[in-house]
Protein backbone atom coordinates (compact mmCIF):
# COMPACT_ATOMS: atom_id res chain seq x y z
CA UNK A 1 0.00 0.00 0.00
CA UNK A 2 1.10 3.92 -0.43
CA UNK A 3 2.32 6.04 2.07
CA UNK A 4 0.12 6.09 5.13
CA UNK A 5 -2.55 8.90 4.70
CA UNK A 6 -1.29 10.29 1.29
CA UNK A 7 -3.04 10.87 -1.55
CA UNK A 8 -2.15 7.63 -3.84
CA UNK A 9 -3.43 5.76 -0.45
CA UNK A 10 -7.04 7.03 -0.47
CA UNK A 11 -7.37 6.59 -3.69
CA UNK A 12 -6.10 2.78 -3.73
CA UNK A 13 -8.65 2.39 -0.59
CA UNK A 14 -11.69 3.88 -2.87
CA UNK A 15 -10.91 1.51 -5.86
CA UNK A 16 -11.26 -1.18 -4.07
CA UNK A 17 -14.74 -0.38 -2.46
CA UNK A 18 -16.51 -0.20 -6.19
CA UNK A 19 -19.56 -2.46 -6.30
CA UNK A 20 -20.32 -1.96 -2.99
CA UNK A 21 -24.15 -2.14 -2.91
CA UNK A 22 -25.84 -1.19 0.66
CA UNK A 23 -27.72 -3.58 2.77
CA UNK A 24 -29.80 -6.18 3.33
CA UNK A 25 -31.74 -2.54 4.95
CA UNK A 26 -31.84 0.51 3.20
CA UNK A 27 -28.64 2.54 3.66
CA UNK A 28 -27.08 -0.25 5.88
CA UNK A 29 -23.84 -0.07 5.29
CA UNK A 30 -20.09 -0.33 7.06
CA UNK A 31 -19.40 2.92 6.38
CA UNK A 32 -22.36 4.73 8.19
CA UNK A 33 -21.92 1.96 11.44
CA UNK A 34 -18.55 3.87 11.24
CA UNK A 35 -19.48 7.57 11.53
CA UNK A 36 -21.69 6.19 13.65
CA UNK A 37 -25.15 7.30 11.19
CA UNK A 38 -25.57 3.66 9.78
CA UNK A 39 -29.34 3.40 8.05
CA UNK A 40 -28.84 6.76 6.80
CA UNK A 41 -27.75 8.46 3.46
CA UNK A 42 -24.54 7.53 3.34
CA UNK A 43 -21.80 9.13 1.02
CA UNK A 44 -20.52 11.54 2.91
CA UNK A 45 -19.69 8.54 5.37
CA UNK A 46 -17.89 6.73 2.63
CA UNK A 47 -15.58 9.83 1.62
CA UNK A 48 -14.48 10.01 5.24
CA UNK A 49 -14.05 6.15 5.84
CA UNK A 50 -12.17 5.83 3.07
CA UNK A 51 -9.93 8.71 4.71
CA UNK A 52 -9.38 7.12 7.69
CA UNK A 53 -8.77 3.61 6.30
CA UNK A 54 -5.78 5.24 4.10
CA UNK A 55 -4.46 6.26 7.67
CA UNK A 56 -4.97 10.18 7.25
CA UNK A 57 -4.47 12.14 10.16
CA UNK A 58 -7.92 12.57 11.94
CA UNK A 59 -7.76 16.20 12.03
CA UNK A 60 -6.78 16.95 8.91
CA UNK A 61 -10.20 15.82 7.45
CA UNK A 62 -13.50 16.01 8.40
CA UNK A 63 -14.93 13.23 10.15
CA UNK A 64 -19.09 13.37 9.76
CA UNK A 65 -21.98 12.08 8.14
CA UNK A 66 -23.21 15.30 6.88
CA UNK A 67 -22.31 16.60 3.65
CA UNK A 68 -23.27 20.56 4.55
CA UNK A 69 -20.89 19.77 8.36
CA UNK A 70 -17.99 18.65 5.74
CA UNK A 71 -18.03 21.66 3.49
CA UNK A 72 -18.63 24.10 5.97
CA UNK A 73 -15.35 22.31 8.20
CA UNK A 74 -13.35 23.01 5.00
CA UNK A 75 -14.52 26.64 4.44
CA UNK A 76 -13.69 27.24 8.11
CA UNK A 77 -9.99 25.67 7.80
CA UNK A 78 -9.24 27.35 4.31
CA UNK A 79 -9.23 24.03 2.49
CA UNK A 80 -12.24 25.17 -0.19
CA UNK A 81 -12.09 25.57 -3.75
CA UNK A 82 -15.18 26.97 -5.60
CA UNK A 83 -16.04 25.36 -8.67
CA UNK A 84 -15.83 29.12 -10.74
CA UNK A 85 -12.36 29.65 -9.71
CA UNK A 86 -10.88 26.50 -10.18
CA UNK A 87 -10.03 22.87 -11.64
CA UNK A 88 -10.25 20.12 -9.50
CA UNK A 89 -7.07 17.77 -9.17
CA UNK A 90 -7.20 14.02 -7.76
CA UNK A 91 -7.51 13.23 -4.11
CA UNK A 92 -10.15 16.62 -3.56
CA UNK A 93 -13.92 15.79 -2.33
CA UNK A 94 -16.66 16.95 -4.88
CA UNK A 95 -19.84 18.11 -3.43
CA UNK A 96 -22.63 18.49 -5.51
CA UNK A 97 -26.15 20.23 -5.41
CA UNK A 98 -28.06 18.13 -8.40
CA UNK A 99 -31.02 20.45 -9.89
CA UNK A 100 -34.54 19.05 -9.72
CA UNK A 101 -34.20 16.72 -7.03
CA UNK A 102 -36.10 18.71 -4.16
CA UNK A 103 -33.04 19.30 -2.17
CA UNK A 104 -31.99 22.68 -2.85
CA UNK A 105 -28.30 22.78 -1.26
CA UNK A 106 -25.14 20.51 -1.15
CA UNK A 107 -26.33 16.91 -0.77
CA UNK A 108 -23.61 14.87 -2.12
CA UNK A 109 -20.10 13.93 -2.27
CA UNK A 110 -17.40 11.66 -3.79
CA UNK A 111 -13.39 11.74 -4.41
CA UNK A 112 -12.01 12.70 -7.68
CA UNK A 113 -9.39 10.31 -8.99
CA UNK A 114 -8.42 11.99 -12.05
CA UNK A 115 -9.27 15.40 -13.85
CA UNK A 116 -10.16 14.52 -17.96
CA UNK A 117 -9.10 17.96 -19.33
CA UNK A 118 -12.61 18.22 -21.27
CA UNK A 119 -14.82 19.64 -18.73
CA UNK A 120 -15.35 16.53 -16.74
CA UNK A 121 -13.19 14.26 -13.20
CA UNK A 122 -13.91 11.09 -12.66
CA UNK A 123 -15.06 10.47 -9.37
CA UNK A 124 -15.51 7.70 -6.74
CA UNK A 125 -18.97 7.94 -4.84
CA UNK A 126 -20.95 5.92 -2.19
CA UNK A 127 -24.75 6.18 -2.02
CA UNK A 128 -25.08 6.51 -5.98
CA UNK A 129 -26.80 4.58 -9.05
CA UNK A 130 -25.22 2.53 -11.36
CA UNK A 131 -26.87 4.68 -13.97
CA UNK A 132 -27.67 7.86 -14.99
CA UNK A 133 -31.24 7.63 -14.78
CA UNK A 134 -30.93 6.48 -11.28
CA UNK A 135 -30.98 8.41 -7.70
CA UNK A 136 -27.51 10.06 -7.87
CA UNK A 137 -27.29 10.98 -4.09
CA UNK A 138 -29.14 8.10 -2.60
CA UNK A 139 -28.74 5.21 -4.93
CA UNK A 140 -27.23 2.78 -2.54
CA UNK A 141 -23.76 1.70 -4.43
CA UNK A 142 -20.25 2.68 -4.68
CA UNK A 143 -19.24 3.67 -8.22
CA UNK A 144 -16.99 5.40 -10.42
CA UNK A 145 -18.77 8.38 -12.20
CA UNK A 146 -18.17 10.81 -14.90
CA UNK A 147 -19.19 14.39 -13.72
CA UNK A 148 -19.07 17.73 -15.44
CA UNK A 149 -17.63 20.57 -12.93
CA UNK A 150 -18.02 23.25 -15.73
CA UNK A 151 -21.08 23.94 -17.97
CA UNK A 152 -19.82 24.11 -21.21
CA UNK A 153 -18.22 20.82 -20.76
CA UNK A 154 -17.34 18.12 -23.95
CA UNK A 155 -19.55 15.50 -22.93
CA UNK A 156 -22.52 17.74 -22.59
CA UNK A 157 -23.18 16.66 -18.72
CA UNK A 158 -25.08 18.50 -16.33
CA UNK A 159 -22.82 20.36 -14.03
CA UNK A 160 -23.72 19.94 -10.31
CA UNK A 161 -20.86 20.69 -8.66
CA UNK A 162 -20.48 23.20 -5.89
CA UNK A 163 -17.19 22.95 -5.50
CA UNK A 164 -14.61 21.21 -3.61
CA UNK A 165 -12.63 20.28 -0.49
CA UNK A 166 -9.19 19.36 0.13
CA UNK A 167 -7.91 17.45 3.15
CA UNK A 168 -4.14 18.01 3.83
CA UNK A 169 -2.46 14.31 2.63
CA UNK A 170 0.90 13.56 3.64
CA UNK A 171 3.64 15.14 1.39
CA UNK A 172 1.16 17.92 0.62
CA UNK A 173 1.74 20.07 4.32
CA UNK A 174 3.08 23.12 2.26
CA UNK A 175 1.10 22.91 -0.53
CA UNK A 176 -1.13 25.44 -1.49
CA UNK A 177 -4.82 24.22 -1.56
CA UNK A 178 -5.36 25.56 -5.75
CA UNK A 179 -4.19 24.25 -8.73
CA UNK A 180 -4.33 28.10 -9.90
CA UNK A 181 -2.50 30.68 -8.42
CA UNK A 182 -3.39 33.90 -8.61
CA UNK A 183 -1.30 36.96 -9.05
CA UNK A 184 -2.02 39.75 -6.50
CA UNK A 185 -3.25 42.44 -8.16
CA UNK A 186 -0.85 45.66 -7.93
CA UNK A 187 -1.66 48.44 -5.95
CA UNK A 188 -2.70 51.43 -7.56
CA UNK A 189 -1.09 54.69 -5.96
CA UNK A 190 -2.77 57.09 -4.36
CA UNK A 191 -3.63 60.27 -5.77
CA UNK A 192 -1.75 63.25 -3.90
CA UNK A 193 -3.09 66.32 -3.66
CA UNK A 194 -1.26 70.42 -3.11
CA UNK A 195 -3.29 72.22 -0.42
CA UNK A 196 -2.63 76.01 -0.57
CA UNK A 197 -5.89 77.29 2.01
CA UNK A 198 -4.93 76.80 5.50
CA UNK A 199 -8.44 76.55 6.78
CA UNK A 200 -8.78 73.49 4.20
CA UNK A 201 -5.39 72.04 5.44
CA UNK A 202 -7.08 72.27 9.14
CA UNK A 203 -9.94 70.32 8.10
CA UNK A 204 -8.38 67.56 6.56
CA UNK A 205 -5.99 67.62 9.27
CA UNK A 206 -3.26 68.37 7.15
CA UNK A 207 -0.33 71.41 6.11
CA UNK A 208 -0.17 73.53 3.68
CA UNK A 209 1.71 72.51 0.79
CA UNK A 210 4.76 74.44 0.52
CA UNK A 211 5.20 75.53 -2.54
CA UNK A 212 7.57 74.43 -4.96
CA UNK A 213 10.76 77.24 -5.65
CA UNK A 214 11.32 77.81 -9.50
CA UNK A 215 14.75 77.08 -10.80
CA UNK A 216 16.13 80.15 -12.00
CA UNK A 217 17.11 79.92 -15.80
CA UNK A 218 20.90 79.84 -16.65
CA UNK A 219 22.12 83.01 -18.15
CA UNK A 220 24.83 82.95 -20.84
CA UNK A 221 26.70 85.50 -21.92
CA UNK A 222 26.96 86.22 -25.75
CA UNK A 223 29.54 88.13 -27.29
CA UNK A 224 29.82 87.63 -30.91
CA UNK A 225 27.26 89.61 -32.76
CA UNK A 226 26.37 87.11 -35.54
CA UNK A 227 25.52 84.75 -32.98
CA UNK A 228 23.22 87.43 -30.95
CA UNK A 229 21.57 87.90 -34.40
CA UNK A 230 21.19 84.10 -34.76
CA UNK A 231 19.68 83.55 -31.36
CA UNK A 232 17.41 86.67 -31.64
CA UNK A 233 19.11 88.59 -28.74
CA UNK A 234 21.52 91.07 -28.38
CA UNK A 235 25.35 91.32 -27.73
CA UNK A 236 25.66 90.60 -23.55
CA UNK A 237 27.20 94.61 -22.83
CA UNK A 238 30.61 93.95 -20.88
CA UNK A 239 31.05 94.91 -16.62
CA UNK A 240 32.71 98.06 -16.86
CA UNK A 241 36.00 96.78 -14.94
CA UNK A 242 36.10 98.68 -11.63
CA UNK A 243 38.94 101.08 -11.12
Amino acid sequence: MSAKGSLAAIIEVAKKEIGTIEGPKDNETKYGKWSGANFQPWCQSFVSWCAFTSGLDPKKYPKTASTVAASDWFKKNDRWADARNDDPTPGDWIFFDFPDDGVNRISHVGLCIKNNGNGTIQVIEGNTSGTAKGDQRNGGMCVEKTRAYVKDNKLKLINAVVGWGRPVYTGEEDAPLLSKIGVAPKKEAKPTYEVTDPTVARLLGTTVTPKAKKEAKPTYAVTDPTVARLLGTTVTKKDKKAK
